[in-house]
């Protein structure tokens, strides 16, 4: 598991310049929109800090999950649709039957098992920054109906975005990914008990 959260980290410090360049040139275009509406050409922006940092690493972090998650074969569009049916028809690939994959990597090589930690937890864990994230930085995303939404949502486009690349898609993976996004969610609202200030931290 340490290797696969080292490439983690990697594909994260890569995709770091990709963001600060474009929330540079967010900010420089906000600021010259306000400027052009209060007749001047400057407007220096006030942002909270600590918000621009957490946001900075949510960004890379699910940007590097994303990347991590698509590494597979990339064919024409063509050929892709070709293959996403052929794949629907005979079921190439495809598990829809929950617990199933779960269930053999615990027979197999039982819960002290690195197969079994890395598909099983690490399906958890990458996750988790997902649902704690959305709550942290958007106060309209605390609500448990959001929260179960795009715990939902993120997995089902990734799971679906795989027929695509030839890679497995599995009911299992977002039953793993959904719990995550939902334990990251639970806890922001655990620790926003023992520390109130946590709700308005990066607001």
């Amino acid at each position: 598991m340490a290797a696969y959260a080292f490439r983690l980290l990697v594909t994260m410090l890569a995709s770091l310049p990709v963001y600060v360049l474009f929330r540079y040139l967010v900010l420089s275009r906000r600021a010259k929109r306000l400027g052009e509406k209060a007749g001047t050409a400057k407007v220096k922006l006030t942002f909270n800090k600590l918000r621009e940092l957490c946001l900075g690493l949510f960004v890379v972090f699910m940007m590097a999950l994303l990347i991590f998650v698509w590494q597979g074969t990339i064919h024409s569009p063509v050929a892709a649709l070709r293959i996403v049916r052929r794949r629907i028809l005979y079921g190439e690939g495809i598990n829809l039957v929950p617990f199933r994959t779960i269930r053999n990597y615990y027979r197999t090589f039982g819960v002290r098992g690195n197969l079994f930690g890395i598909n099983i937890l690490g399906n958890v864990l990458m996750f988790v920054p997902w649902g704690f994230g959305l709550l942290f930085l958007w106060e309209k995303n605390r609500r448990f109906w959001r929260l179960c939404f795009f715990s939902a949502i993120l997995p089902v486009f990734i799971e679906f975005s795989q027929l695509f690349i030839e890679r497995q898609v599995d009911v299992d993976d977002f039953i793993l990914n959904f719990l995550g996004g939902m334990l990251g969610g639970l806890l922001f609202f655990l620790l926003a008990k023992i520390f109130p200030k946590l709700k308005t931290a990066a607001l």
